[in-house]
């Protein structure tokens, strides 16, 4: 479905360089994350897409081109304005223990989970916030762990910590950084299946970077396709899968698992 029809661009990336030193890291990405669908940001490691996201969360300035969200550039918003497009976000980053995917390694799982929903949702009242997050810990199957500290746990489990934590929110755009990193195939066809669900149940923009295509056929919408720095090609994911594009044919050859969904659930979510 076009983007424009669902309310245009969540996010636009336009031309982003970005040089560390003598290197240039990026060098010319530029894509469309269209509101209310699932985009995809697939490339090998080593490609750039973490670090694009981290411009799409401001925490790179891009050495030049344009970082946009809402149709705002992200360079002319003031501090609270930032702050503001942020809280309509669920994160989940990228990064190894005992730091990764961004959550508190002095609170409990639970409390990763709750803390976020008392500070985005400060009139519900104690019991509604631990139904939520005991919710959605179940849904990532890791309501047995709630009581655990983050360097307890497997990397694929604090990854899907992270992600029980930003779907609590039911944030309107959700971003997760190398999505199919520590977690196998079984578990890996789950998380897909609930983010689908997710995504249809809500409306929310969902945007996730991996390197699987297997992960990229049953999710996306829209696609872009990364390589050294640079985007090769970008678009609706129908049109991308079926281009003769060196790159893309190269990942749609290897093997990969089939994640294949079942239809999708009736409600998901919940209240």
């Amino acid at each position: 479905m076009d983007g424009e029809a669902q309310g245009g661009a969540a996010i636009e990336v336009r031309d982003v360089r970005q040089r560390f030193g003598a290197e240039w890291v990026l060098d010319g990405v530029s894509f469309v994350v269209p509101r209310g669908q699932t985009t995809v940001l697939i490339g090998p490691s080593g490609a750039g897409k973490t670090v694009t996201i981290k411009h799409i969360l401001k925490l790179f300035d891009p050495t030049e081109g344009e970082v946009l969200i809402g149709g705002r550039d992200l360079a002319e918003m003031r501090p609270d304005e930032l702050t503001a497009v942020r809280n309509t976000m669920g994160v989940v980053l990228q990064g190894t223990l005992p730091f990764t995917c961004g959550l508190i390694f002095s609170l409990t799982v639970f409390e990763n989970v709750a803390e976020p929903l008392r500070y985005r949702r400060p009139r519900w009242k104690e019991d509604k916030i631990t139904e939520v997050t005991l919710r959605h810990l179940e849904s990532v199957s890791l309501r047995d762990r709630s009581q655990d500290l983050p360097d307890t746990l497997s990397s694929g489990m604090a990854k899907r910590a992270a992600i029980a934590r930003a779907l609590a929110l039911e944030p309107e755009v959700i971003i997760i950084d190398d999505f199919d990193s520590g977690i196998d195939g079984i578990r890996l066809r789950l998380l897909c299946t609930m983010l689908r669900d997710f995504q249809l149940d809500t409306g929310a923009t969902l945007f996730l970077s991996t390197h699987d295509m297997g992960v990229a056929q049953a999710l996306a919408d829209h696609l872009a396709v990364i390589t050294d720095g640079r985007t090769v090609i970008s678009g609706p994911a129908d049109d991308v899968f079926a281009s003769n594009d060196a790159t893309v044919r190269q990942f749609l050859a290897r093997d990969t698992l089939d994640f294949t969904l079942p239809p999708p659930s009736a409600h998901v979510s919940g209240g």
